[in-house]
């Protein structure tokens, strides 16, 4: 054998060896670097305030994947006036974008709150993509099927077959975030007052929305989480709210923000193609006024009457929510 036809053996599986070494070092790496940045956050947060813990981190994975397995999961920001815990979570790493990762949920999901409430929040998957470009976000997505929100104080769980939300930074102002959300066959916890005969399922929610101010929502304040969103000038704006529920079928759009008690303000202009059947809906509710009854159902009456399609102006001034300019009921602060 001559040693061309000797190079040509030895050649490729001297390659194949060479790459594999510099893959397992790579693998090695990237682990490496994933678990000291995920220590650096950690401790980054403790010194501003925060309160994070987890037990010994196992790698897994190798060599084709990278996951982080991590046990007892606590967090608690600066001045959230919140905690999460978890019995575990994954953290995936993709190895050709390190800047790519996901978080899978392993456990249940505690969310605990200053004021003692507990959400419990389950899902048969739940998922968490975060991706950065030269170390900002460039886009953050949370995805879970059959997701379930119990508030064991409270009657009833907040369930959603499948929910998808992403936000990302708005291009066309900086420090504004989009936000998009998605939720198939939503079935609320309890009737919402003044709409208790829309019933507690929906089939289809999509919003479209802009947070203005976006960036000051990450600095929190003790008791008062969105206080400095709040001061900052921080808006929601939305820009395509589609809603499937009860009598109401709908693309709306509007603005909101809260007031110095922490009140809705804001407008919802909503095109509604059958008017009677939403407005004797909302007049048989319970909750609201006789004289907003009234009003409504001789409303109702009209449009029956006229058939004429009409654009709902839902609002909230002053703690006061009205539809068509009439006072419904009292609107009270968001916490």
């Amino acid at each position: 054998m001559n040693f061309g036809r000797l190079a040509w053996l030895i050649v490729p599986w001297a390659l194949f060896v060479a790459v594999a070494l510099g893959w397992v070092g790579y693998w090695a790496y990237a682990a490496a670097q994933t678990e000291r940045a995920l220590v650096n956050w950690q401790f980054d947060q403790n010194a501003a305030g925060a309160h994070v813990s987890h037990g010994p981190i196992v790698q897994h994975g190798f060599p084709v994947l990278l996951r982080l397995e991590i046990p007892n999961i606590s967090y608690a920001p600066a001045r959230g006036g919140w905690r999460l815990e978890t019995a575990r979570a994954d953290l995936n790493v993709d190895l050709l974008n390190p800047e790519h990762i996901i978080v899978k949920a392993a456990a249940l999901i505690q969310v605990s709150r200053a004021d003692g409430a507990v959400t419990n929040v389950t899902a048969r998957s739940l998922v968490v993509s975060v991706r950065m470009h030269e170390g900002a976000l460039a886009m953050a997505g949370l995805e879970a099927d059959d997701l379930v929100l119990d508030d064991p104080a409270q009657p009833g769980t907040l369930t959603v077959a499948k929910f998808v939300a992403n936000t990302r930074p708005d291009p066309r102002h900086a420090g504004d975030y989009q936000l998009a959300v998605i939720a198939e066959n939503l079935t609320l916890p309890r009737p919402v007052r003044s709409l208790e005969t829309f019933g507690l399922n929906a089939p289809h929610l999509e919003a479209r929305v802009v947070v203005e101010r976006g960036a000051s929502l990450l600095q929190g304040s003790q008791n008062d989480p969105l206080g400095p969103w709040r001061m900052a000038g921080g808006k929601l704006r939305f820009e395509g709210l589609d809603l499937q529920w009860g009598p109401l079928q709908t693309s709306a759009t509007g603005e909101g923000e809260l007031d110095a008690f922490r009140r809705l303000e804001g407008r919802l202009v909503i095109p509604v193609a059958q008017p009677a059947p939403v407005l004797n809906a909302i007049a048989n509710s319970q909750s609201i006024s006789n004289d907003a009854r009234s009003a409504l159902q001789l409303l109702a009456a009209g449009y029956l009457v006229s058939g004429r399609q009409i654009t709902l102006d839902v609002g909230a001034h002053d703690g006061v929510l009205t539809i068509e300019n009439i006072p419904v009921r009292p609107a009270p602060s968001v916490y």
